[in-house]
């Protein structure tokens, strides 16, 4: 068995960015292959298939999961194995939030071909690569700025309240929960119930008082 060969496992939902990717990396495998999954539970099932993967790519956005949210997952189902999200998500926010779960690269859909190629052969050589170096989320982009009805909302998520908890505690209609929730995410640049808890831990909230 060839020792140099390495196999990546793509996880990502578009098609043609497979192939593309696919073809673009042969050359760093030495014999080894690619598996495309485009679902968070086609991406367990081929870690259980028995292939020995040297990468994981993960996009942040699929269509059964929360990229950030499967990564759990995937450690505990390929201990060791180094995992990278490849997203288009360019926002400094991503980035944090990737190093702050502790991932082991962040490589941007739109970086250049040669960049892209090289970032992947740093990662299959057992080091870390970021496109571009991020400091921490204080300095790296102003504090959030959410009115203290927000702030509650997003003090309740962070503790795993589900929308109907959140109004009952709040004394809200869900359809009103909804709706804060809806513009914590602009404000905070994020998508889903778990980037915002991740945002929300590395802000330090507190849950602001009634007359606030």
């Amino acid at each position: 068995m060839n020792p140099f060969v390495r196999n990546i496992l793509l996880v990502d939902d578009h098609a043609l960015l497979q192939h593309a990717l696919s073809a673009m990396l042969e050359p760093l495998l030495s014999g080894g292959h690619i598996t495309c999954a485009s679902t968070a539970q086609e991406a367990v099932a081929s870690l259980r298939s028995g292939t020995k993967f040297h990468l994981v790519l993960l996009d942040l956005k699929l269509p059964d999961s929360d990229g950030l949210r499967l990564l759990s997952t995937l450690r505990r189902e390929a201990p060791g194995v180094p995992v990278a999200v490849f997203s288009g998500q360019d926002a400094p926010i991503y980035r944090q939030l990737a190093r702050e779960a502790d991932v082991d690269g962040f490589l941007s859909k739109s970086m250049a071909p040669n960049a892209l190629v090289e970032g992947v052969r740093v990662l299959l050589s057992g080091r870390r690569f970021f496109d571009e170096p991020v400091r921490a989320l204080g300095e790296s982009r102003p504090r959030p700025k959410l009115s203290p009805k927000q702030e509650r909302v997003l003090c309740c998520l962070m503790e795993g309240l589900s929308n109907k908890e959140i109004a009952i505690k709040l004394d809200l209609s869900e359809r009103t929960v909804k709706m804060h929730l809806t513009s914590v995410y602009q404000v905070l640049g994020v998508n889903t119930r778990s980037q915002a808890i991740l945002v929300g831990q590395s802000l330090n909230l507190a849950m602001p008082s009634d007359d606030a």
